[in-house]
């Protein structure tokens, strides 16, 4: 009965340094990629369509440490649940935010969003979206935003395809996102890539004719 005792002591004892030593791992990991895909991944960012990354951005990474602004299903996790959660195997989306606050008036653009993906199995881990996010506004009460979505691989599987999304909405009205919300667990549920409401091709245009107008009010030809 002893040795018996002994062994399950062991394994239990093993199976805990190796988790400790996988979210070690993968937290490690989620750093490198925070490296990886920040200004050393503007190259790429090129080609593909994407607005580079300027040192001169405020910037915020979001790993399992900010556990509870990772997802609105985490706020009333506990310790307990958070890692359940982590050591279930499924893929957890990390990330990093950076907002322009640069003096330049003459851009509409206002942020970029990198969704990471994260696992235990760390070597999972890797770059899932990236969106630029632009606003103008058209007078004091009217706001046109413009946001531009690359997956490199979203929760279907679906890889390097673009979501558009264009709208114009006033600052006094109300709007409900219930439909918008209940849209897209459609376009998942369908398992084919997400789309918006206007292509890339379109998006370049708006912001073509975004900047056109924004040095014209500056006193710019």
């Amino acid at each position: 009965m002893k040795i018996v005792l002994k062994r399950i002591l062991f394994i239990i004892i093993g199976i805990s340094i190796l988790g400790i030593l996988m979210y070690n791992i993968s937290l490690w990991n989620q750093k490198i990629n925070f490296e990886k895909y920040a200004t050393d991944f503007n190259p790429e960012r090129t080609k593909i369509g994407l607005k580079q990354i300027s040192k001169n951005w405020k910037s915020e990474n979001q790993t399992w440490d900010n556990w509870n602004e990772l997802s609105d299903e985490n706020y009333d996790d506990g310790k307990i649940s958070k890692f359940g959660k982590i050591f279930s195997l499924k893929d957890i989306n990390t990330g990093m935010i950076y907002d322009n606050d640069s003096s330049d008036l003459n851009t509409n653009f206002q942020s970029k969003i990198i969704w990471l993906n994260s696992n235990i199995l760390f070597w999972r881990n890797g770059i899932e979206s990236e969106m630029d996010f632009y606003e103008r506004n058209i007078d004091s009460n009217t706001v046109e935003n413009l946001s531009i979505r690359y997956y490199f691989k979203d929760d279907n599987g679906n890889k390097n395809y673009f979501e558009v999304n264009h709208s114009i909405y006033e600052l006094d009205g109300f709007y409900c996102g219930t439909p918008a919300i209940m849209e897209r667990e459609e376009q998942r549920i369908s398992r084919k890539p997400y789309f918006g409401n206007i292509t890339k091709k379109q998006a370049d245009s708006i912001i073509t004719e975004w900047n056109k107008k924004t040095r014209h009010n500056n006193g710019y030809n």
